[in-house]
């Protein structure tokens, strides 16, 4: 059941408890920032379901997945900005044990006993984190076109060469937040072709607290803590999730090989493998009519 009603005293006791994370995780948890579609109080029978983006992504791009889902399905959708991105804390780590740290704590929050967790690429990992440290909260696990097992090249290779570029911005000559978003795009076509890709990462630009034009997402820790990123915690592989799982694979992408299933089943018994055809790693903007269909069909066995 989620309620809308923020509690004022401390939570992080519940989250230390789940078996895999540790008191000191538990403790440097943030607050995430989220955003609930539909009315929560109507939909408290049915486990809620909660949406993860993927890197330099956060929240509001799942507004018309997670709308379209509210209004099929008749539960409740959050979606969450991950620490670094967003509107969320810009802190200094980023882990998925920190990740898993920060979603169990939203969790509770909102007073949410079990979800069904839906993330994409690094977000997916990140879901996946939550599911094998505690599996109590998962009512079932949609993974998009991502592996726990291997590493596709244009995340271990090109998005490192785009972290570096977009921190090379120099905001400090535009006036206004659309003129950064003109000169930016302009300056980034030259290393990103994929066009849903470089929309993504304009949406990052914002006039920020101080009132400063820059990024949202925390490029600099992002970039020193890359090689946590492409990597799926050992602590996790070595545990199992035997909930419903769903893995959803673009067609046109290396990011979730056939070859890693026999891998993936080690920690996800459950898991089933299906590919979105004539897509890529975006498969949920690409053809989200496909995605929704897939999704929607597996979300609603979740009890």
């Amino acid at each position: 059941m989620i309620t809308l009603k923020l509690y004022k005293y401390a939570i992080l006791r519940h989250i230390s408890n789940y078996k895999g994370i540790s008191g000191n995780t538990a403790k440097s948890a943030v607050n995430l920032s989220y955003k609930i579609y539909g009315e929560p109080t109507v939909y408290h029978d049915e486990p809620p379901i909660l949406l993860v983006h993927e890197i330099l992504g956060n929240k509001k791009h799942w507004d018309s997945i997670g709308k379209t889902m509210v209004n099929v399905m008749k539960k409740a959708v959050v979606s969450i900005d991950l620490r670094n991105h967003g509107d969320s804390p810009h802190v200094n780590s980023h882990k998925y044990e920190d990740l898993v740290g920060d979603i169990l704590k939203l969790l509770d929050k909102l007073s949410i006993k079990r979800a069904s967790l839906v993330g994409h690429s690094i977000g997916g990992r990140a879901v996946m984190g939550v599911s094998l440290t505690a599996p109590d909260k998962v009512a079932g696990l949609l993974i998009v076109d991502i592996s726990p097992i291997s590493n596709a090249r244009h995340l271990t290779d090109f998005l490192p060469q785009v972290l570096v570029a977009m921190k090379n911005i120099d905001f400090k000559k535009v006036k206004n937040v659309s003129a950064a978003k003109k000169e930016t795009r302009k300056q980034l076509k030259k290393i990103i072709k994929d066009d849903l890709l470089l929309n993504a990462i304009i949406s990052n630009i914002k006039l920020k607290s101080d009132h400063k034009i820059g990024w949202a997402c925390n490029i600099d820790t992002l970039i020193k803590h890359f090689k946590h990123i492409i990597s799926f915690p050992d602590t996790l592989r070595k545990k199992s999730f035997s909930g419903p799982t769903l893995f959803i694979g673009g067609q046109f992408s290396e990011y979730l090989p056939a070859d890693d299933l026999s891998g993936i089943r080690e920690m996800f018994p459950r898991a089933v493998v299906s590919y979105v055809p004539q897509v890529g790693h975006n498969l949920h903007f690409e053809d989200p009519k496909t995605f929704l269909e897939i999704a929607i069909s597996f979300l609603r066995t979740n009890k």
